[in-house]
């Protein structure tokens, strides 16, 4: 191993603030020292990097990439389907739009106190409207 070498601050930083990183690094030094002495290996984290691959460029199994595929095409129909909503039950349009699309974050009894409704019929007919949601976006994987 090399010689510690002293690290020097300047005039910005307190004498005994450096002294005492100094003392420091030297100890952490020699533990490693005394580590590679006694046979202790670090490992490498871009070797360990290199040799385990990102779980996203593994393969995936066909019925995954089925899943993915699928779920990829009800998310292109999503819009549709919420216009079909729309149509069909504005009300709880009205409600999906509050509180799912909304830019700002909104809580169920903020959307009971603004349509005059209770707790559990906003919770409903927010329900019903996703219900009705997954209902066209599977009718529409099946035309």
């Amino acid at each position: 191993m090399g010689r510690f070498i002293y690290f020097h601050f300047g005039d910005d930083v307190p004498r005994n603030i450096e002294k005492e990183y100094n003392k420091l690094l030297r100890k952490e030094k020699y533990l490693e020292e005394r580590d590679a002495e006694n046979g202790m290996i670090y490992p490498d984290f871009d070797d360990v990097l290199a040799s385990n691959p990102d779980p996203a460029s593994l393969p995936i199994s066909e019925e995954e990439e089925r899943e993915q595929t699928r779920h990829r095409k009800r998310l292109e129909y999503l819009s549709e389907a919420l216009s079909l909503l729309k149509t069909d039950y504005p009300e709880g349009y009205a409600l999906i739009q509050d509180y799912f699309l909304s830019d700002d974050k909104v809580t169920l009894p903020y959307l009971a106190s603004k349509y005059g409704l209770s707790l559990d019929k906003i919770r409903y007919r927010i329900r019903i409207a996703k219900h009705k949601i997954k209902e066209y976006i599977i009718m529409h994987e099946n035309e």
